[in-house]
Parts: C-alpha cells; structure tokens; sequence
C-alpha cells in the first residue's frame, strides 16, 4: 500500500511470484498436511471403531454362549434333580406297599398266633388241669364211698398229690404267660429262673451274665428284655440243635444292652423272618431301640439289642432335683 504506482508497475509481477505465489503455495502444502492429518485421524478413529465393534461382538457371542450354556446346565441339573425326586418317590412308595404288606402279614401271623396260643393254652388246661381235676374228684368219690379207714386214707393221699401237681401246672402256666418274680424281684432274677426252667426241660446249657443295676429299669423295658432274651432262647432250642447258649445283659449311662448267643446250626436272616423276629423287631422299635441278628448258617446265632434309656435318666434326675427342692 505505500509504493507509488511506478514502484507497482515495475515490482508488480516479481512481488506476485517472489512473495504471494510462495506463500500460496505454502498456504496450500499446509492445506495438504492438514487434509492428510484429518484423513490419518478419521482412519484412526474408523479403526479404533471397527476394534471395538468386533471387541463388543466378541463379548456378546460370549455372553450369549455362556448364557445358553449355563440354561443348559441349570436344565439338565433341573431334569436330573427331577428324576432323581421321580425314582426316589417311586423307591418310597414301593417301601410304603411293602411296609403295608409287612403290616398285614405281621398282623396275620399275630392273629394265628393268638389263636395257636389260646389253643394251646386250653389243650394245657384241659389235658393236664382238667383230667388232674377229673382224677381229685373220682378220688373223693371213691373215698366217700370206702368202708375201711386205710382205703378212706389212700385216697385222700391221691387227692392230695393230685392237687400238688396240679397247683404245680397252673403255676407253671402262670409263670409261662408271665412270671411273678418278673414284677415281684425284678429282671435278673426272672431271667436266671428262665435259664434254670430251659436247662431242667430241653438240657440246653444257659449260661446268663447279667449286672445287678439292669433290675432297676422300666417294666416297658424290663418287659422287653426279658420277652426278647425267652424268645430267643426257645427259637433256640427248638430250631437251632445248639448246645449252648449265652445270655448278656449289660447297662450302662443312657442305655442298656442285652444279647443271646448260641452255637447252633444259624440260618439266614435275609430269607429267615419268622413272627417271632418279627415281634422282636418290633417290641424294640416301639422303645426306640435297634436290634442286630447276626447269623450264618453253621456258624450260630447272635442276637443284640440297643434300648435308650436317656429319658430315663432326664426323669431321674428331675425327681431327684424336685425332691431336694422339696
């Protein structure tokens, strides 16, 4: 703007390419780097883009993958849990009609066994006590009618020793359907008047070992024990062509254990269930005990029972606490 029209005329074209051309032209490289920067940037960025496009497909096909496998998992753990339930009620339900067949066999044998007791009670009562009273009174009659005083005498010793025997076996019967000493002296010596009655009428040695204190026990108990041990014992004599056999009763804390042993020819448990085991089973069950038969054949028979005595204990000891409260 300060030249004078001659300095523009005369420097006019050298200023054009000397000064504007240049810096058009470094105007323009500048235009060309900068086109290019943006181009690299865009490309970056589209790249960085495509990166994580395929880093967030990546983790949805994972996602997705992990998502389908564990509803599979969760779907075959849900299907086996329920089949697993299917066959356990299946299992149950067939114990439960099996138990159910059980009861009603068990309930069968016990009505046959009512009866073969009722009747061979009264075949003991009309064999042995009713011809026994048949025979005092012909004695008495005879005696009534005898002239001599010695012949009178005679058959008043007949009436006599036909009384004794047979107070002798109605007691041998009372005894049978319960012993007297059982409630009167307690378990051990009802026990060791058992093991003298089978030695002196089958000669099988019973050998009992019993500790004092299991006289001072319920009667459910004392009841069962002693039910228990004499139904072992007979099953013995008259199953197992033993020679000996070996009755324990032990207590101790919270319960008491009592076992039979013999050496007699065994059976196997697996097939061998008879009423009387039956009843075992079931008088100790009823007291919350267990009970083991351990049998092999030829190889004797040991029976062993378990019976809690905790509430026993707890009732004891709360008496005796009420007591010195008292």
């Amino acid at each position: 703007m300060a030249w004078t029209p001659e300095q523009r005329n005369r420097l006019r074209d050298s200023f054009f390419y000397d000064e504007l051309v240049p810096r058009r032209n470094a105007m323009l490289q500048i235009a060309d780097r900068i086109a290019v920067a943006n181009e690299r940037g865009l490309n970056r960025s589209e790249e960085q883009l495509n990166t994580a496009s395929d880093g967030l497909r990546r983790t949805l096909m994972v996602t997705f993958a992990i998502t389908l496998a564990g509803g599979l998992m969760l779907a075959l753990l849900t299907i086996g849990h329920t089949l697993r339930l299917e066959r356990e009620l299946e299992r149950r339900l067939e114990e439960n009609a099996m138990a159910r067949l059980d009861l009603q066999e068990l309930s069968a044998k016990l009505l046959r066994a009512q009866e073969n007791e009722r009747r061979s009670l009264a075949r003991e009562l009309h064999d042995e006590v009713g011809q026994s009273l048949s025979a005092i009174l012909m004695e008495a009659e005879s005696a009534e009618f005898a002239d001599d005083l010695v012949e009178i005498r005679e058959h008043l010793q007949a009436v006599r020793a036909l009384a004794e025997k047979t107070v002798n076996e109605v007691r041998d019967l009372a005894l049978l359907l319960r012993p007297s000493m059982l409630d009167d002296f307690g378990l051990v010596p009802a026990l060791n008047w058992h093991a003298r009655e089978m030695t002196k009428r089958t000669g099988l040695n019973v050998v009992l070992s019993a500790d004092d204190s299991a006289d001072d026990l319920p009667d459910e108990h004392t009841t069962c024990i002693y039910r228990l041990v004499q139904e072992a014992v007979n099953n013995t004599a008259r199953h197992a062509n033993a020679r000996t056999v070996e009755v324990e009763v032990r207590r101790e804390d919270h319960r008491v254990i009592f076992s039979v042993r013999d050496d007699g020819a065994g059976f196997d448990p697996r097939f061998v269930r008879g009423l009387g085991l039956l009843g075992m089973e079931e008088r100790v069950r009823r007291l919350g005990g267990q009970l083991e038969i351990d049998s092999q054949p030829g190889r004797g028979t040991r029976i062993t029972a378990e019976l809690p005595l905790a509430d026993l204990a707890h009732r004891n000891g709360h008496d005796a606490h009420t007591h010195s409260l008292s």
